[in-house]
């Protein structure tokens, strides 16, 4: 069980992220396209269907999020370097406070149209 930690600790945030894609698509459901890419300043450089930008980086964060923890909870323990649950933890939180920044945007701009 002690082994599996990480991928106890990182199911949290991916049920987050996944809600973060479930909420987005219905929230920015008028628009056909989302900002795809930002600039240095916060403004969009790039356009792409809405479905696309909902889901892609929901899904890729979850994808990362859960391909470390599970290589930690395999890496045998002689060979990690700390507890593995901490870094499933500082994953997580750092995945999903990247959603909401990029959330955080596109608001931003959505607030802005017409």
């Amino acid at each position: 069980m002690a082994a599996w930690l990480p991928l106890w600790v990182a199911m949290p945030f991916v049920g987050l992220l996944l809600l973060s894609g479930l909420w987005a698509g219905r929230r920015y459901a008028r628009f056909e396209q989302l900002p795809g890419h930002y600039d240095i300043a916060g403004n969009p450089t790039r356009m792409a269907p809405r479905r696309t930008m909902v889901w892609m980086l929901p899904m890729l964060f979850s994808l990362v999020l859960l391909t470390i923890a599970t290589f930690t909870a395999l890496i045998p323990r002689e060979m990690q370097n700390g507890e593995p649950a901490i870094g499933a933890l500082f994953g997580g939180v750092s995945l999903v406070a990247a959603q909401m920044f990029v959330l955080w945007l596109t608001e931003r701009w959505a607030r802005r149209q017409p």
